[in-house]
């Protein structure tokens, strides 16, 4: 019994956890995004998720940082969107 409410308070745990993460990741990416960036970055999570967060995170660790200069525009963004998926295709396999 001790046990269950143990799990239960860990999950809860890292549920707040997740949900602070989540609120200052947004908060960061609406203050070092653009409107037309952010329309962007909506665009590409609804057709690739991991990607999206992916990208989301990479800026948020960078604005975390201190190495965001000013606002990211839509192009800026479609630029880290193609490194990133670049990143994925540049492997090989070998037999």
């Amino acid at each position: 019994m001790d046990e269950l409410r143990k799990q239960k308070q860990d999950a809860e745990a890292q549920d707040f956890v997740t949900q602070q993460l989540e609120g200052a990741k947004k908060t960061v990416l609406h203050r070092f995004l653009t409107k037309e960036a952010r329309e962007r970055l909506a665009t590409v999570k609804a057709a690739h998720p991991e990607l999206a967060n992916q990208v989301e995170m990479a800026i948020f660790e960078t604005a975390q940082a201190g190495a965001v200069q000013g606002q990211i525009d839509e192009v800026q963004l479609r630029e880290i969107l193609n490194r990133a998926t670049n990143e994925k295709k540049n492997f090989r396999i070998i037999k």
